[in-house]
């Protein structure tokens, strides 16, 4: 389980990852927003009254890349935290968007559901199910 109220934002410009990133964040107990592109992302971080407290973001995408996207969105919102994904190699990624995607975990396209929520717990900070089930009995 996740803590109570924890929201993410999903942006990818492929409707099926965007889709799949949803379906499992949703399925783990999450709050889900997604957005297609940057311009509907931005959107939810306006306000700077985002509760947004983690944003999933595609690295490569028309118009602004995910890492560019990342850094407005830590402008507006500092507290939020960062995952970019790729389906593109990480030498394609870096020839692509530059080393902008250096400062900020990475997961690469395509993932098990499974290890999406693991990776998105972990960044948050949250045990898994299984380790606190271990630290209770130790």
């Amino acid at each position: 389980m996740n803590k109570t109220g924890t929201t993410i934002l999903v942006v990818d410009d492929e409707p099926i990852a965007l889709e799949f990133c949803r379906s499992a964040l949703t399925r783990a107990g999450f709050s889900v927003l997604t957005a297609a592109n940057a311009e509907q992302a931005l959107r939810w971080f306006q306000s700077g009254d985002s509760s947004i407290e983690l944003a999933l973001l595609d690295i490569v995408m028309p118009g602004m890349s995910g890492a560019a996207l990342a850094k407005r969105i830590v402008e507006l919102c500092p507290e939020t935290r960062i995952v970019l994904m790729s389906g593109y190699a990480p030498e394609d990624v870096k020839r692509i968007v530059g080393n902008e995607a250096a400062s900020y975990r990475s997961m690469w396209k395509p993932f098990e559901a499974e290890t999406l929520v693991r990776m998105i717990r972990n960044v948050l900070g949250e045990q898994s199910s299984a380790d606190r089930a271990k630290s209770k009995t130790t």
